[in-house]
């Protein structure tokens, strides 16, 4: 959730905070309906994005740190970076917090989002349900969460070198990519995606029309392991399902390093509470 500022200082350290990452602040009055529509949005994003630090300002409270931040309505949100602001927002308009939320939290807060060398998109990994996401014929001992765990671990396959992924996402997304990195004898060659489809199994990997083939090169990993996909397909992908049928080097057992989806997240704001705050609240 957003924090509440409760004392002037608090807002002095908050700006301190941005010298290490993006600082989001929503100037907020408990008199504005579309502050509320804000307070739940901000609070949504707080989950999504957890190096990113978001606070909320009650004018009315605190009027001199408004009136310093010029602000003149509300909701007004402004987003801080090294001891700076870097930009700033009016109104409840979800869609447009949300792209700016991800514009700023790409690191140099450039409008142009870049993820794996795919420019104008991110990286939505962050938005993958881990505990609802399942791998079958995974080894016990080097499960699915080692492709999010970073460094050496990696996922294997068990009995044998197949493998189906279910991926659960907290929010429908819309993938433009997959970025896959695994050790090159045995790294995912064949493989299948599915969209919304978390029921798949072998059987009907094998047998089901897949929304997507894709066959995986030595060269594709070379290049960073980025595969792009038929984007008018994956449009509102809430689960994805991944069977990988062999890999390069023929072995007994495939593995993955690390798994990355790149994209944008559909914006599921309710028209009536974006409508609702669309010009702000003046004070």
């Amino acid at each position: 959730m957003a924090t509440t500022v409760e004392r002037e200082e608090q807002f002095i350290e908050l700006i301190k905070e941005s010298s290490s990452k993006l600082v989001v602040v929503d100037f907020y009055s408990t008199t504005c309906p579309p502050c509320r529509v804000v307070d739940g949005i901000l609070n949504q994003l707080a989950m999504q994005y957890p190096n990113v630090g978001f606070y909320k300002v009650d004018v009315a409270r605190f009027p001199d740190v408004s009136e310093k931040c010029q602000i003149t309505a509300t909701p007004t949100l402004q987003f801080f970076r090294k001891g700076k602001m870097i930009d700033m927002l009016r109104g409840a308009d979800k869609q447009a917090i949300v792209k700016k939320v991800e514009t700023h939290s790409n690191g140099d807060g450039t409008e142009n989002a870049k993820a794996f060398g795919v420019v104008g998109h991110s990286d939505l990994t962050r938005l993958v349900l881990k505990k609802q996401s399942e791998c079958l014929n995974q080894s016990d001992d080097n499960p699915l969460e080692n492709v999010f765990a970073g460094g050496d671990s990696v996922l294997e396959s068990d009995v044998d070198e197949q493998l189906v992924l279910h991926i659960a996402f907290n929010q429908p997304v819309k993938l433009h990519s997959i970025m896959i990195k695994a050790p090159a004898d045995r790294a995912p060659k064949n493989i299948r995606l599915f969209a919304n489809r978390m029921d798949i199994g072998f059987d009907d990997a094998e047998a089901s029309d897949a929304t997507q083939e894709i066959e995986m090169t030595k060269d594709m990993y070379k290049k960073g392991g980025v595969a792009n996909l038929r984007y008018v397909r994956f449009q509102n992908v809430s689960s994805l399902s991944i069977y990988v049928a062999d890999n390069l080097g023929d072995d007994d057992v495939t593995a993955i390093s690390q798994l990355a989806f790149i994209g944008t997240a559909v914006d599921t704001a309710n028209v009536s509470d974006i409508r609702q705050g669309e010009d702000g609240h003046s004070h």
